[in-house]
């Protein structure tokens, strides 16, 4: 079994991968990795991003249950 280790770049760098590849897949691919080592800003902006991903998963699930309760 292998250990998936990566190193993430500066901001500049995360930004332009986020918006070439959208908030859900950028959240994903840095996700699978065991470690991830980088600039300490670099991490600010990923755990940003990542718990802006979670906020959105949580308000969709919401408007399904709240769809759900009004045509009840």
């Amino acid at each position: 079994m292998g250990f998936n280790h990566c190193y993430i770049s500066s901001v500049e760098n995360l930004q332009l991968e986020l918006e070439m590849w959208g908030l859900e897949t950028f959240v994903k691919r840095y996700r699978k990795y065991d470690a991830i080592t980088g600039p300490s800003e670099s991490f600010r902006f990923l755990e940003e991003k990542q718990k802006e991903y979670e906020l959105q998963q949580i308000q969709m699930v919401d408007k399904g249950e709240s769809k759900e309760a009004t045509t009840s």
